[in-house]
């Protein structure tokens, strides 16, 4: 199907974002695929995904239909806090990665949900975890619903409070990082504050406890970037326990933790058919149990 538009406004817009916005049903994200694959032309020419439209511009679309997920289904155990028609949410145990990758072919939550499912849906993927990290995750179940929680995310209208052990005593009851965050210059794979980083990142915390050694956190983000709460509480010199990436200790109280502490615990968003509130909780997973059983 292919439509022409011609942009009305006065004031210069980009492309991507003017066409998600008459096209209620389309995301951001599906129009720069299409510009990459040279679908979409300003004037008759093809154009930059960065592209700032002009009054009179004549855009021309070819709407194509997204590829459907490919992905083998496989018997993996699920714990599911809630479904219905748009969305399915889980709660993600440590150790399993969320989408197939490269050197992750298989074993994530999306071939899990393919099995599950069983043809009748193809979950679609909103926001991610990392693979060591536990806790709630959302799949939208239709492209009506992956588009709505897509632009809360988008718009930070998405609010998702995690629970973190780190290291060392924190003496301020809460607090707020605001810090730019990039690809460590020493490792690709981790992300570290630089002041030349285009994106920033805040995060909030609140103190639940102080332990021997270590402080249970609260933890709030505003934004959404990759290992945020991983680097930020390296920045500030409280490592997540067991995160050997971020230089967090291993080892506190005589246990080990050979992961990351960190648990995505509750997440309130607004549901995209009902457009009602919807909060949900995941429990913690053992290891997180036993360092958290003292906090109420």
């Amino acid at each position: 199907m292919q439509e022409k538009i011609i942009y009305e406004k006065f004031e210069m817009e980009r492309m991507d974002s003017y066409l998600a916005s008459i096209h209620k049903d389309y995301s951001r994200s599906y129009f720069q695929k299409l510009v990459c694959r040279k679908k979409v032309f300003v004037n008759g020419k093809s154009v930059p995904v960065s592209c700032k439209l002009r009054h009179g511009d004549v855009i021309t679309v070819e709407f194509e239909k997204e590829q459907k997920l490919r992905i083998k289904p496989e018997k993996i155990k699920l714990e599911i806090v809630y479904e219905d028609d748009d969305i399915i949410v889980v709660n993600k145990q440590p150790g399993i990665v969320v989408h197939p990758s490269y050197g992750h072919a298989s074993g994530t939550l999306l071939n899990a949900l393919m099995r599950y499912f069983g043809g009748k849906y193809d979950p679609y993927l909103v926001h991610r975890l990392d693979k060591s990290t536990s806790g709630l995750i959302i799949f939208a179940k239709n492209e009506k619903a992956k588009i709505s929680i897509s632009k809360q995310f988008q718009k930070r209208a998405v609010n998702k409070i995690y629970y973190a052990a780190v290291k060392g005593i924190i003496s301020e009851n809460k607090g707020r990082i605001e810090a730019p965050l990039g690809r460590s210059p020493q490792n690709r794979k981790l992300m570290s504050v630089n002041p030349l980083a285009k994106k920033m990142a805040i995060t909030e915390f609140k103190v639940l406890a102080r332990k021997d050694g270590y402080t249970l956190l609260e933890v709030k983000i505003i934004t959404g970037r990759t290992h945020q709460i991983r680097s930020h509480m390296k920045y500030i010199n409280h490592p997540l326990i067991g995160d050997q990436q971020y230089g967090g200790p291993e080892v506190i109280g005589g246990m080990k933790y050979e992961r990351q502490m960190l648990h995505a615990h509750n997440i309130t968003f607004t549901h995209p058919s009902t457009s009602r509130t919807v909060r949900f909780t995941a429990e913690l997973p053992n290891d997180m149990k036993e360092i958290f059983k003292t906090v109420k």
